[in-house]
């Protein structure tokens, strides 16, 4: 490995070193999912070991993802692969669109009443907030689950604040609001760091640390439209910078990727269709934000 920039991974992310299984399911939503979804195991373990993750924890993971049926391993002569099994494909695929698609727009609203404990977890797990009485209420997003009953609604009335006042306590928006403030302070600083000179590998690492603290964070925003959030809402800034630094590390990552990572059947691909997808729709989101 090379030395590290002045601003590396450890100045970006929270936590020093991360936890080797979130830290692979970033690598294989950022760099191989796009790519055929399967890498070498060597090369796995060369991009933990850039974020302070040894070898017997990435190990130890991976035989974890295989037990829960995200990974499945393959081998060739006497290099081992792993490639995501179709269901963690699909989820992984699906799970792109929150960082890659366009900004959420306007929406209704879905309300679910559930007195099931098991299905109370499903819904606050995927953006829903309680109301009491078993009703839990979210913003109209794809892939909400519908368990019990399920209603759609329309906001009627919004004058005054009252609506957005109501949503900011009950979804926790203050919480978040303060999370969504720091990671842009440091998404800035990155921004800077990036106009010094690095090389792909370093390029590459620092985007992938910018995508794991992104993706703490997005993967709890209940995405609620921009007409129920408070004025100057930090998520928003979050998303465009996200989308800034990521083009711009983007060069050099990938063309460290096509040059140095290995697939089963040989070198991954720099910029495939399903990357130049990711990039066309950063860009275009950039403008209209």
């Amino acid at each position: 490995m090379r030395p590290a920039p002045k601003f590396g991974v450890s100045n970006f992310l929270n936590t020093y070193p991360p936890k080797a299984a979130q830290l692979i399911v970033t690598i294989y939503g950022d760099i191989v999912e796009p790519r055929g979804g399967v890498l070498w195991m060597g090369d796995l373990i060369s991009l933990c070991s850039g974020f302070g993750v040894n070898e017997s924890l990435v190990r130890t993971a991976v035989s974890r993802l295989v037990s829960k049926d995200q990974l499945s391993g393959q081998r060739e002569g006497r290099r081992s692969f792993y490639g995501l099994t179709s269901t963690a494909s699909a989820e992984y695929h699906s799970a792109a669109d929150l960082f890659f698609g366009p900004a959420d727009d306007e929406c209704e609203w879905l309300f679910v009443h559930s007195l099931h404990q098991g299905e109370q977890l499903e819904l606050t797990a995927n953006g829903f907030a309680p109301l009491g009485g078993g009703m839990y209420i979210a913003a109209d997003r794809s892939g909400r689950p519908l368990p019990g009953t399920s209603f759609r609604s329309v906001a009627i009335n919004q004058d005054g604040g009252k609506l957005k006042k109501l949503l900011h306590s009950t979804f926790g928006l203050e919480a978040l609001s303060i999370e969504y403030a720091d990671i842009v302070q440091r998404m800035n600083k990155m921004k800077n760091a990036v106009n010094e000179t690095i090389d792909g590998q370093n390029a590459l690492f620092l985007r992938l640390a910018l995508v794991h603290a992104y993706r703490n964070i997005r993967l709890r925003d209940p995405r609620l439209p921009a007409s129920a959030l408070p004025d100057g809402w930090p998520g928003a800034i979050a998303h465009r910078l996200f989308a800034d630094v990521y083009g711009q590390l983007s060069f050099l990552a990938d063309a460290y990727i096509g040059n140095h990572l290995l697939a089963i059947d040989g070198p991954l691909p720099a910029q495939p269709p399903a990357v130049h997808s990711r990039l066309k729709s950063l860009v275009e989101r950039s403008q209209v934000l």
